[in-house]
């Protein structure tokens, strides 16, 4: 026997809450103004209690003295304006109050809203919170509005902005519809098995099934980058012990990160550092110097972490001594993700540089930069060939297409795969719309939301049931 779902949507009405929240929305420090902003049911009062005044008209701004409720000492003459719900952030009924962005006059302001029944400080992302539980967003625009607050890189903050209005949730939409619809075809013959339902539906669902498996898949297969933009794409600078790696970072980064020494194996630990590569974000690695017999312990807990980097990490600099001889072991580290880069450039002439670089290329081996760490040289030309390498690899991020963000984005879509591929020809209606029950279940994971009304509509829409 199958159980129905019988909540038409697992949010809660947040118009319940009695509480009443505000937060300041400014940065923290010295600025000239500073803003307040409030939201719930006691908006009325406050405006009225603060001011000893009736509230304006709604949206309009309103220069106005702000009193002490002990002692009704003037705390600060604000700019306020109230927004009257549901067309606000929230949902309901929202206060914005701008004050002199002095410390003492912002904690004058809180120390009286602490004063009001029902009203308190907000807990960290609740304007947010309420926001999706007053289905003003779902959870996917909800995390692109974090993502935007924490956004370090233009390519990090368009990626959030993509999410927050709606870019990806609309291709989750449509995946949504498109269950809904062939549950609803299941859901027809189960519950109303004597009336006209279209024929050979078994068929039909079971092909539009496949199709929309094939697109899932599709879309999981992006190697993960939305959630590398968002994150940092992480570059290991890799190679034997003083060949000019930490020089290379400290180049990079434009400042001293790693220890430079003429010692072997000075680099003892993974140093990381981001940097923005036109506004790309990027987590550079300076990783110990590999070796094959390491002296002691700590050299050895050195490479260890340097080798487990280099399987993590998204783009490998393999960086290599010109004065050295190529050795085999480290040219065997080469893959599609690694640059080659031919350091000290300055202590060796055209002809010899030249001929270095023809045995790579006989290797197979194409991308190569060629540099000195020390002096400065060629490190400009490195940081464009690795800026355009990046915009190629992952072009689709760039090119504002929907992408995944999240870990649990790509669990959600697996376990909705799982289920949809469980639906053939041969399983009784029951068995295949429970699959698709779960699949739908799956994406609703993602946005917050799972609507059987909107199924059930379909089923009266389509097959005319009862008529």
């Amino acid at each position: 026997m199958i159980v129905k779902q019988k909540k038409m949507d697992k949010r809660i009405n947040y118009k319940i809450n009695l509480d009443t929240i505000f937060a300041s929305a400014s940065s923290i420090g010295l600025s000239a103004i500073k803003t307040i902003r409030i939201s719930g049911s006691e908006i009325k009062k406050i405006f009225k209690v603060l001011t000893k005044k009736k509230l304006p008209k709604s949206r309009y701004c309103k220069l106005i003295n702000l009193y002490d409720l002990k002692n009704s000492s003037l705390i600060d003459k604000a700019i306020v304006v109230w927004f009257s719900s549901p067309k606000t952030y929230t949902g309901e009924n929202m206060l914005e109050i701008n004050i002199h962005g002095g410390s003492s006059v912002l904690e004058h302001l809180i120390e009286n809203l602490l004063l009001i029944e029902n009203v308190r400080e907000a807990e960290p992302g609740e304007f947010t919170k309420r926001a999706f539980k007053n289905n003003k967003m779902d959870f996917l625009e909800a995390e692109g509005v974090m993502d935007l607050i924490n956004a370090e890189t233009k390519s990090q903050k368009s990626l959030a902005l993509h999410q927050v209005d709606g870019t990806l949730s609309a291709v989750f939409k449509k995946w949504n519809n498109k269950l809904l619809k062939l549950l609803a075809h299941y859901e027809g013959q189960i519950d109303f098995p004597e009336e006209e339902v279209p024929k050979n539906t078994d068929k039909k669902v079971v092909n539009q099934v496949i199709d929309l498996t094939k697109e899932i898949e599709f879309f999981l297969s992006d190697n993960k980058r939305g959630d590398i933009i968002r994150t940092g794409i992480e570059i290991a600078i890799i190679g034997s012990p003083n060949v000019g790696k930490s020089s290379l970072v400290n180049q990079i980064a434009k400042k001293d990160i790693a220890i430079i020494s003429k010692t072997s194996g000075t680099t003892r630990d993974i140093i990381e550092t981001k940097i923005n590569l036109s506004n790309i974000p990027v987590i550079l690695s300076d990783t110990a110097g590999l070796k094959d017999n390491p002296r002691n312990n700590i050299e050895k807990q050195g490479v260890l972490k340097s080798k487990k980097k280099i399987n993590s990490s998204n783009i490998k600099l393999l960086v290599i001594d010109l004065t050295r001889n190529f050795e085999k072991k480290i040219l065997n580290l080469v893959c599609d993700k690694t640059v080659v880069v031919l350091n000290k450039k300055d202590l060796l002439n055209k002809k010899e540089i030249d001929s270095k670089i023809n045995y790579l290329i006989k290797k197979k081996i194409k991308k190569i930069s060629v540099i000195s760490a020390k002096k400065g040289i060629g490190i400009n030309n490195l940081l464009n060939d690795l800026e355009n390498y990046i915009k190629d690899k992952y072009k689709n991020v760039f090119f504002g297409e929907p992408v995944l963000t999240r870990t649990r984005h790509r669990i959600a879509l697996k376990n909705c795969l799982s289920n949809l591929k469980k639906i053939n020809n041969n399983k009784n209606s029951e068995l295949n719309a429970e699959d698709l029950r779960l699949s739908l279940n799956a994406i609703g994971n993602v946005t917050g939301k799972y609507e059987i009304e909107k199924m059930l509509d379909i089923v009266f829409k389509d097959f005319c049931i009862g008529k």
